[in-house]
């Protein structure tokens, strides 16, 4: 077996619970398939993509404004999102997370006000709030709020309605523990970093 299928298999062990739960509440995936896309308008109308994070570890949350388990969740979700966000991953640049509102047509500003009370500080928001038609929901078939999706740099689906510990752990497992891999890690990211900073500065001065 190859090192990314064992990581795989002993992700599936850790979630076994949470993903037999994850199955009453998403039942149009399953584990080690590709995460469908995701295409839908963020709060200034403007779509974002899921596919758009490959490379990333993501979280593909769905909740709404008016779900009061899901406001209850959120702490946990901004917890995990400021701890490893910059983290050294096996094979992945970093954890996001790509917030998915079920919050119905006409609910924008509840959901804009969600966001901002509950800190929900990553800009990868969407919702259905102008059409009423939640494509991603509608794909992932989500029965209950509040759920998620863990999805691998790959766009492969790894863990299914991980909450709380299940989901620090999960993400635990995902991280680089070689000293000398987190080094080179570590020297591509602030290399790109530079790159990217040189770029702005260029950019700036051509404006």
């Amino acid at each position: 077996m190859t090192p990314r299928t064992l990581l795989l298999a002993a992700l599936v062990t850790l979630a076994a619970v949470p993903a037999a739960l994850g199955q009453e509440r998403l039942s149009g995936i399953t584990l080690g398939q590709e995460a469908p896309e995701v295409a839908m308008p963020n709060p200034d109308g403007d779509t974002l993509r899921l596919s758009s994070l490959r490379g990333h570890i993501v979280l593909l949350d769905f909740w709404a404004s008016w779900c009061r388990p899901c406001r209850m969740e959120n702490p946990n979700v901004v917890a995990a999102y400021r701890t490893y966000k910059d983290s050294l991953f096996k094979n992945a640049k970093g954890f996001r997370v790509f917030s998915v509102s079920l919050d119905r047509k006409g609910g924008g500003e509840a959901w804009k006000k969600a966001i901002a009370q509950d800190q929900l500080e990553w800009p990868w928001h969407v919702g259905a709030v102008e059409s009423g038609v939640n494509t991603a929901a509608n794909t992932y078939q989500v029965q209950f709020i509040p759920t998620n999706v863990l999805v691998d740099a790959q766009g492969q689906v790894i863990g299914m309605d991980l909450h709380g510990e299940a989901l620090t752990a999960t993400l635990d497992q995902l991280l680089e523990r070689d000293p000398k891999r987190q080094a080179a890690l570590k020297k591509e990211r602030d290399q790109a970093a530079r790159k990217a900073a040189k770029a702005a500065r260029r950019g700036a001065k051509g404006r």
